[in-house]
């Protein structure tokens, strides 16, 4: 029902906004939650909004009897949850566009009805007080012509006499046509590169294995929302609800995986105890059959946060299974083995990459830089390819790498790739992670930090993030802010590149805590890293072991046998903060190293 604010809407473009939901394939609601949508919009069309309550939803959607109690049993509620999520997800995607909205508010199920505020003048309401829109990531610097999108082109050009009424049948029809083919497709939408970057994965409908599962529709619920948080990695081709949930007797994993010529299969069961949800679920390699990664996961059990829960069990799922260094990668990985660079397709020149940043392997510099500079070339949608580039020209001046790319400044090479790899993709994480990194060593700070702050404001799980921006707190001695990003990090991806543990080891060593301080050091397996010798060399010093002390120095040198004349100027290069440049210094003076008194 329209509130006090909302334009008074035609039935007619309520329901034609409704139908659109339906059939659109972004939509990812269950079948009795279309039927709920459905219901609740006709019955407030109707004028009967006040008689949506969970009672009468339960006894017209969900055919329960007219013994129904909703204290005891929450399924409308459990529903309702789901019901909004599939709204929140369908308006991020397919229906970002879509001139009329419908959305159910927390706390009951009578549906509202809005109007988007167009970017430009396509649909115009005389008196309407409309919301205001989101702020749009700032213009990147061009690159290259920008990519005309034939339909929003030409809606731009209507007339404003046009009655509004009018322009969202257009819409609609536009959209229906370009549909079934009439109207030309944006070019990235007919290549195959940009359909299948990465493997290509199907979630095999979980299986409810007892009966209080079965009542809270666990598989179903759990199956979908795994569904959406693999969706969010751009790298990855997911299957959707539609194709994994489909009511066939041959919807088995095995099935999927031949019907689709999937590259993964993620299966699993989910089962309950009186307070526990545990699900226990496989990645298993489609076409071998060969079982990859395994893993069992507990929640508490409260009806009234199913869907929550469900959301929590699925993100750390997919987090264990589809983030860099997570199970996919390490299978993708060991595949290029014998495989010629020149070779690899668009997804796997990002995945060198990502075996290069992990370790910071120098030696996979040049052929990841090479690979990622043709990918952007044959494949320039590819949003991560861009970043990619950006964070690999970023590491020519963060680790002084003399690798002949030609380019006189790296870092004004960096900031347009990494710009462009937002506009391509603004809601994915890597290109806000690029222009982190560029700001950060062109010394803006402040910058660098709201890069980050915005790319987690789209991505607040995104492990690598989570670490960027805690471990750079912690070297501007913001401890406090720095830590829970960095724990949140680990607990999200441990397997990521284990320079980040820099964090743990300044706040230990920067409070006296030099035992803890030497095990974060010594957990740091990047052994061509000057920083990895220079923690552990410190902590011996402090704690007396002064041969050990004098082995960490020596590796520090024979990587940079200049260090001593130059350790200020390398710490302040990385914007640390003054108080723990003297203490660095403090400790490599006391493990042997020669640093002149530069007045800090």
């Amino acid at each position: 029902m329209p509130d006090a604010t909302s334009p008074v809407l035609p039935v007619g473009a309520i329901r034609e906004a409704l139908e659109h939901i339906l059939a659109s394939t972004d939509f990812d609601a269950s079948e009795r939650n279309r039927r709920f949508l459905r219901h609740v919009v006709e019955e407030t069309l109707a004028g009967r909004a006040d008689r949506i309550k969970g009672y009468s939803v339960a006894m017209a959607v969900f055919d329960r009897e007219a013994s129904f109690d909703p204290q005891i049993d929450p399924i409308v509620r459990i529903e309702a949850s789901r019901l909004r999520r599939s709204l929140d997800h369908y308006y991020l995607t397919g229906g970002q566009d879509d001139a009329v909205r419908v959305s159910i508010s927390k706390g009951g199920y009578v549906p509202t009805f809005t109007v988007k505020e167009a970017a430009d003048p396509t649909i115009d309401l005389p008196g309407a007080a409309l919301p205001a829109s989101p702020p749009r990531p700032a213009d990147p610097v061009s690159i290259g012509p920008p990519e005309a999108h034939p339909v929003r082109e030409n809606l731009g050009r209507l007339p404003r006499w046009l009655p509004w009424h009018v322009i969202l049948v257009a819409i609609v029809a536009l959209v229906a046509v370009w549909r079934l083919g009439a109207l030309p497709w944006p070019p990235h939408a007919q290549t195959e590169a940009t359909r299948r970057q990465g493997p290509a994965v199907v979630v095999a409908p979980l299986e409810e294995g007892d009966a209080e599962a079965a009542r809270l529709h666990l598989g179903p619920g759990l199956t979908r929302e795994v569904i959406a948080a693999l969706s969010r990695y751009r790298n990855l081709f997911v299957f959707g609800n539609d194709t994994s949930l489909q009511p066939a007797p041959g919807n088995s994993a095995d099935a999927l995986a031949r019907q689709l010529s999937a590259d993964y299969v993620l299966s699993g069961t989910v089962s309950t105890t009186p307070d526990r949800i545990r699900l226990l679920v496989s990645l298993v390699d489609a076409r071998s059959g060969r079982h990859l990664w395994s893993q069992s996961y507990e929640s508490p059990l409260v009806p009234a946060r199913i869907v929550d829960t469900e959301a929590d069990i699925a993100r750390r799922v997919v987090d264990s299974v589809a983030q860099p260094y997570g199970a996919i990668y390490v299978d993708k990985i060991s595949g290029l083995t014998g495989k010629a660079p020149e070779q690899f397709s668009s997804y796997e020149c990002v995945l060198l990459f990502h075996a290069y940043w992990r370790r910071t392997d120098i030696a996979l510099y040049p052929s990841a830089r090479d690979c990622l500079e043709r990918t952007i070339i044959d494949d320039p949608d590819y949003a991560d390819a861009w970043a990619a580039l950006a964070l690999t020209y970023a590491d020519q001046v963060r680790f002084g790498i003399q690798a002949g790319s030609g380019v006189a400044d790296p870092l004004e090479r960096a900031l347009p790739l990494a710009q462009r790899a937002v506009s391509l993709a603004p809601n994915a994480p890597l290109g806000y992670q690029a222009e982190h990194l560029v700001f950060w060593l062109r010394h803006d700070v402040e910058q660098s930090f709201a890069a980050a702050r915005a790319g987690l404001a789209r991505s607040p799980n995104n492990a690598e993030l989570l670490a960027d921006l805690g471990g750079r707190l912690c070297l501007r001695g913001q401890f406090d802010e720095g830590l829970p990003l960095l724990t949140a990090a680990f607990d999200r991806n441990p397997g990521q590149s284990t320079i980040y543990r820099l964090g743990f080891f300044l706040a230990h060593y920067m409070a006296g805590r030099f035992e803890d301080a030497l095990t974060e050091a010594s957990r740091i397996d990047q052994r061509e890293n000057r920083f990895t010798h220079i923690a552990q060399a410190i902590a011996y010093a402090q704690l007396g072991r002064k041969n050990e002390a004098a082995a960490e120095l020596d590796l520090l040198l024979k990587l940079s046998p200049d260090y001593g004349d130059r350790v200020v100027s390398d710490l302040q290069d990385r914007n640390v903060a003054p108080a723990i440049i003297r203490a660095v210094v403090e400790g490599l003076r006391k493990a042997g190293l020669s640093v002149p008194n530069a007045g800090i």
